[in-house]
C-alpha cells in the first residue's frame, strides 16, 4: 500500500503551493474557494485523468508534483504539465529528485506496451497486475488505475448522487467495474475464466433447467388454466384510497378516545379529592359531635351545683337529726354557697358561648359537607356519562373501522399475491418458450458467472458495519450488499433512497470500510481514501443538479464521524476536505490544515495558492 506526502504546484516566478500530509487521519479544511477541491482534482490528474479544471488562482503554475510513500518506506514521485500530456516519474522525494526520471503515459492505448501510471503505481503500492472480464462472453481487460480511482477518490458531487459507489454514472463498463470490486474482496482476477463450452454440454445444461421450470410451472398452469381477475391501477387506487381513509379516521377516534380518556382522569382526581375532603369533614364533624357532649355534660354538671347551693342556703331552722339540737348555732357549719352557685353560672355562661360557637362551626361543616357531596356526586355522573361514550359511541366505532381496515388490508395483500403470482408465471412461461428456443436451435446461449463471494462480503459488510458503529450509527447497524444494484443497504434501506447528507456518509463509510477490510485481509487497495466533504457535500454548487432532499446527518454522527478519526491507524491513509472545523481535540491529534480564505488573520494560510 502507498501513501501520499505532499501535492505540489510550481511555476516561474511564484512561490510554491505545497500541501503535505501525514500516515492516518488527515483533515483538511477551510472556507469555500480555497482550492481544497483542487488538491482531489490534482490527484485525479496525476493518476491519469485526461485533464484538471483549470483554477483561476493558479494560472501562473505549470507542473504538478505528487510524492508518495509505500510500507517499505520508498519514495515516489510524479511530475506532470497541468496543461496534460505524459508524466515523468521519479523513484525519489520531491526535494531529491534529479535527472530526467522516466516517461509514462496517463493509460495505455490499442496494444501499446508503454510504461503507464498504472504500470509504475500497482508495483509501488504492492497491487499485481491483473486481468477483469470486461463483458459476459468472457473476454478481459487490463486493470487499471482509473479504474480503482472512483473507490479512494471520491469527490463532492459522486458522494451525494444517487449511483453506485462502484459503477457511477450508467456506462458501457459496468462489467469491469463489478469484477474490480470482487478482486479487491478476494485477490482473485479472471485471467483463467474459460469463454465457451462444448454445444452438447449446454444442451444438456438447458434441459436440466427447462425441467425446473417445468416443475415450477405445473401448479400454476393448473391455477391459471381459467380467467383469474387481475385488479386494475383504478380499482387498487380506490381500495388504497379507502384504506388511507379508515387510517384516518381511525387516528381521529384514537384523538377522541384519548380527550375523553383525558377528562375522565382529570374527573377521577375531583372525585377522588371530593372523597377525602368528605373523610375529613366527617371525622372533624364527630369530633365536634364529642366536644359537643362534654359541653352538655359539663352544663348539667354545673346546673346541678348551681341548684345544690341554691337549695342548701334555702334550708329551714330544724333540728339536727343528729344531736336534736336547732339550726344554725349549731356546731355543723357548711359555710357560704353563694360563692360556689355564682361561679358554676359563670362557667356555665362560658360554656354555652363555646357551645353556641360549636353549633355555628359544625353548621358551616354541613353545608361544606353538601357542597363536597354535590361536586363528588357531578364528577361521579360525568365519568358515567363519559365512559358510557366510550362504551356505546367510540368503542363500537373504533372496533368497525378497524374490520373494515383488517378487511382491506387483507384483500390489497391477496391482489398483490396474485399479480406476483401471474408475473411469475408469465416469466416462467417466456423463460419455458426460451429454453425451448435455444435447444431446438442448437445456439450456445449467453454465458453466466459466479457473482461476489458470500463469505468475502459478508465480511466485507461486518467492516463497513464496524465503521458506522464508530460514527454511532445506532445500536446495531445492519449492512448488507446489493448485488443488483451494487450498492449497499443499511438497516432494511439502500442508501440511494437516502437524501444527499446521508448518501454522503454511507457512501464515506463504504470507502473507509473497503479499505478497512483490504488492510486487514491483505487484499489489493492503494492504501489510501480522499473524501471531499462528506459532510456538507449537500450544501454546494454542485450539488443543485443531484436529485434527492438536502437532508443531512445527526449531530450524533458528525461528532462520532471527527472523532473515529483519532483512532484511523498509521498504516493506512485517510483524506478527509471538508468546509466544517473539526473539533478542537479532533484537530490536535490528527494532522490538521485550515485555509482561512480571504479573511485570514495572524498568519494564516489563505488557501492553496499563497499570496
Amino acid at each position: 500500500m502507498l501513501q501520499i506526502r505532499k501535492v505540489l504546484l510550481r511555476g516561474q516566478g511564484v512561490k510554491d503551493a505545497l500541501v503535505s500530509f501525514e500516515p492516518g487521519a488527515n483533515i483538511l479544511a477551510g472556507e469555500s474557494d480555497t482550492g481544497k477541491s483542487y488538491v482531489l482534482q490534482c490527484l485525479d490528474f496525476i493518476l491519469g485523468s485526461a485533464k484538471i479544471k483549470p483554477l483561476k488562482q493558479a494560472i501562473e503554475y505549470k507542473d504538478l508534483f505528487v510524492e508518495f510513500e509505500n510500507s517499505k518506506r520508498e519514495f515516489l514521485t510524479l511530475v506532470r504539465p497541468l496543461v496534460g500530456g505524459r508524466l515523468m516519474a521519479y523513484h525519489s522525494s520531491i526535494q531529491n529528485i534529479s535527472g530526467t526520471g522516466s516517461e509514462v503515459d496517463p493509460k495505455r492505448s490499442g496494444k501499446s506496451k508503454r510504461p503507464d501510471i498504472t504500470s509504475v503505481i500497482f508495483p509501488f503500492a504492492g497491487i499485481n497486475e491483473a486481468q477483469l472480464r470486461k463483458n459476459k462472453n468472457g473476454e478481459t481487460q487490463r486493470l487499471s488505475i482509473r479504474t480503482l480511482a472512483p473507490l479512494f477518490l471520491i469527490d463532492e458531487v459522486s458522494i451525494i448522487d444517487e449511483y453506485s459507489p462502484v459503477l457511477g454514472r450508467p456506462s458501457f463498463e459496468k462489467t469491469a467495474l463489478k469484477r474490480t470490486l470482487s478482486y479487491m474482496l478476494s485477490g482473485v482476477d479472471d485471467k483463467d475464466v474459460v469463454t465457451s463450452e462444448a454445444n452438447e454440454v449446454i444442451k444438456t445444461r438447458l434441459k436440466a433447467k427447462l425441467e425446473v421450470v417445468a416443475d415450477m410451472l405445473a401448479p400454476l398452469e393448473e391455477r391459471y388454466s381459467g380467467f383469474v381477475h387481475i385488479a386494475s391501477k383504478s380499482e387498487d387506487d380506490a381500495a388504497e384510497g379507502r384504506i388511507n381513509q379508515l387510517t384516518e379516521q381511525l387516528s381521529n377516534f384514537g384523538y377522541i378516545q384519548g380527550d375523553i380518556q383525558q377528562n375522565i382522569q382529570e374527573l377521577t382526581k375531583v372525585r377522588l379529592k371530593a372523597e377525602s375532603q368528605l373523610l375529613g369533614i366527617s371525622e372533624l364533624k364527630n369530633r365536634y359531635s364529642l366536644l359537643d357532649e362534654r359541653y352538655t355534660s359539663d352544663l348539667e354538671r354545673l346546673d346541678f351545683i348551681s341548684e345544690g347551693a341554691y337549695f342548701i342556703n334555702a334550708l329551714q331552722d330544724v333540728s339536727c337529726p343528729l344531736c336534736d339540737q336547732v339550726m344554725p348555732g349549731h356546731e355543723h357549719p357548711i359555710g357560704d354557697t353563694s360563692l360556689l352557685r355564682a361561679s358554676a353560672i359563670a362557667e356555665a355562661s362560658k360554656i354555652k358561648a363555646h357551645k353556641n360557637n360549636l353549633a355555628s362551626a359544625i353548621s358551616d361543616i354541613d353545608k361544606k359537607h353538601a357542597v363536597v357531596s354535590t361536586e363528588k356526586d357531578g364528577a361521579d355522573a360525568q365519568i358515567q356519562e363519559l365512559q358510557d361514550q366510550l362504551n356505546s359511541d367510540v368503542g363500537p366505532k373504533i372496533t368497525e373501522t378497524m374490520r373494515q381496515y383488517e378487511q382491506l388490508v387483507g384483500e390489497r395483500t391477496e391482489r398483490e399475491t396474485r399479480r406476483l403470482e401471474a408475473e411469475r408465471f408469465t416469466k416462467l412461461l417466456k423463460l419455458k418458450v426460451d429454453f425451448e428456443t435455444e435447444i431446438a436451435g442448437g445456439a450456445a446461449p449467453k454465458q453466466t458467472w459466479s457473482g461476489l463471494s458470500p463469505v468475502a462480503l459478508r465480511d466485507f459488510c461486518q467492516s463497513i458495519e464496524s465503521v458506522l458503529q464508530d460514527w454511532a450509527w445506532g445500536d446495531n447497524p445492519r449492512v448488507e450488499f446489493d448485488e443488483k444494484e451494487y450498492d449497499i443497504i443499511v438497516d432494511g434501506q439502500p442508501r440511494n433512497s437516502h437524501g444527499k447528507g446521508v448518501r454522503a456518509i454511507l457512501y464515506s463509510a463504504f470507502s473507509i470500510g473497503l479499505l478497512k477490510y483490504c488492510e486487514e485481509n491483505g487484499r489489493p487497495h492503494p492504501g489510501v481514501v480522499i473524501i471531499d466533504s462528506p459532510l456538507t457535500s449537500y450544501m454546494k454548487k454542485g450539488a443543485k443538479k443531484i436529485k434527492g432532499d438536502d437532508d443531512q446527518v445527526s449531530v450524533g454522527v458528525e461528532d462520532a464521524f471527527w472523532n473515529s478519526l483519532k483512532s484511523i491507524p498509521k498504516n493506512v491513509q485517510v483524506i478527509i476536505i471538508e468546509n466544517k472545523v473539526p473539533p478542537e481535540d479532533v484537530s490536535k491529534v490528527v494532522h490538521y490544515e485550515w485555509f482561512a480564505g480571504e479573511e485570514a488573520k495572524n498568519n494564516a494560510r489563505v488557501g492553496l495558492i499563497p499570496l
